[in-house]
């Protein structure tokens, strides 16, 4: 039986130099070093001379907390910590404990209470299990004044994330929570796994007593809540979506096509809502003319967009399409972004395959989505931990809400190939540092 060579010395001695590498690189470019005080900054930078040693240090100490508590104490803290956590993590969030405390100040427990309407003594429960989280701290030990701690002061200070967790805990947390149920009653005793959308775990989760049983985006439209409009929750999706944008440069990311080779040419946004991504390709490249492509309801967002980029909107335009009828435009090249990682391949195929009749030779796709990284690489090295774990995270976001997939690079040419044999994967480009890239299509007609 295969063996592996990790023990709590020798991840010391990696932990030992990562930790030294990175201290040094920070201190090099004058900048603050991680701390648990709230002045803290709430992410570094993205060097990869800074990211790069992070990740592999995060990776070594998550190995390290592995071994050192061993599989009884891991699989019974799993199951107490991770579903109490993400539950603390709702009351606060959703209470806003993250205001109840002054940035730069103090508040006691009667105070947070107050402001967070919630009995002082329920209050006191939560903040002593978040303390336990790393949210918030008392400012002298016994003073029952509270303060920020890094952790939560970023949370109140970002609104974004806290609609992201919002959406993850509101949302996706009670349809993950009937996934096996959803696997039992669909995928079970099947040789492959269900591909319809209305098989997603979503469809069987609760929300204020009621089974959804209908689609998120549907959902997330439609429902209201007394003292909240409709469509909150819609509001606060895409809220939250600008917390991850934060992650990459979405400029430089739209920038890796190389969007100069199409000459003076029409290029469609197919799902474009607001027509972001358009504007600013728009931007930089004068000779481009955009038709952004979504549903109705999303035109009043363009419009808005538009109305603050005058010089732009001769050259950027809007049309009512559904992506699962026949493309009415015949264009150089169609964007998609962030669009196929919410269907399964045979919807993928279908949409792709209403796109054909409009294609002539040579048309082309850019693609924006996650490409999942390989298992392993040329030298069978796996991605560090922490890579390998968010890359699951979305893959499971993807199948419990939608009953869809992150896919590989593999993948993607797989289902391209699925739609039509005359689609060519002409090159795939991984943003650095990220699980999001570029997959560029040809169509060979």
């Amino acid at each position: 039986m295969a063996q592996t060579s990790e023990t709590l010395e020798s991840l010391l001695a990696v932990v030992t130099e990562l930790t030294t590498t990175l201290t040094a690189t920070l201190r090099a470019k004058n900048l603050p070093e991680p701390s648990f005080n709230e002045d803290a900054p709430g992410s570094l930078p993205p060097d990869q001379d800074i990211q790069g040693p992070r990740t592999k240090l995060v990776g070594a100490l998550m190995d390290m907390l592995h071994l050192a508590m061993g599989p009884n104490e891991y699989f019974i803290t799993q199951n107490m910590w991770l579903g109490n956590e993400a539950m603390a993590l709702d009351v606060l969030n959703r209470f806003n404990f993250w205001g109840a405390v002054p940035l730069g100040g103090s508040a006691n427990y009667a105070e947070i209470a107050a402001a967070t309407k919630l009995p002082e003594q329920m209050a006191r429960r939560f903040l002593r299990f978040g303390m336990s989280m790393y949210l918030f701290r008392e400012e002298l030990p016994g003073s029952n004044r509270i303060v920020h701690t890094a952790a939560s002061a970023y949370m109140a200070r970002n609104h974004h994330m806290q609609s992201f967790m919002s959406h993850c805990l509101e949302e996706v947390r009670p349809a993950g929570v009937v996934m096996a149920d959803a696997l039992q009653k669909w995928s079970a005793g099947h040789p492959t796994a269900s591909e319809e959308v209305e098989h997603a775990a979503f469809y069987l989760a609760s929300f204020d007593g009621k089974v959804v049983s209908r689609p998120m985006w549907e959902f997330l439209n439609e429902d209201e809540k007394e003292g909240k409009p409709k469509g909150y929750r819609a509001t606060r999706f895409a809220e939250g979506l600008q917390a991850l944008g934060g992650m990459i440069n979405t400029e430089t990311y739209v920038e890796t096509f190389d969007w100069e080779s199409l000459g003076e040419a029409i290029v469609v946004d197919i799902g474009g809502s607001s027509g972001h991504i358009s504007a600013m390709v728009a931007k930089s490249h004068p000779q481009l003319h955009f038709i952004v492509q979504d549903l109705p309801e999303l035109q009043p967002a363009f419009d808005e967009a538009m109305a603050s980029t005058p010089k732009l909107a001769d050259r950027i335009s809007f049309q009512v399409h559904d992506f699962f009828t026949p493309q009415p435009v015949s264009a150089s090249a169609y964007i998609f972004r962030n669009i196929f990682h919410d269907w399964p391949d045979k919807y993928v195929v279908k949409i792709l395959q209403q796109l054909v009749p409009a294609l002539t030779p040579g048309a082309r796709i850019a693609l924006f989505d996650i490409i999942m990284l390989p298992d392993y690489d040329e030298k069978l090295q796996r991605p560090p931990l922490p890579v390998r774990k968010m890359q699951g995270a979305f893959d499971m976001q993807m199948l419990v809400l939608f009953n869809a997939k992150e896919r590989t690079a593999e993948d993607w040419v797989a289902v391209f190939k699925m739609a039509d044999d005359r689609f060519r994967v002409n090159e795939i480009k991984m943003v650095p540092g990220a699980s999001v890239g570029l997959i560029d299509v040809v169509f060979d007609g």
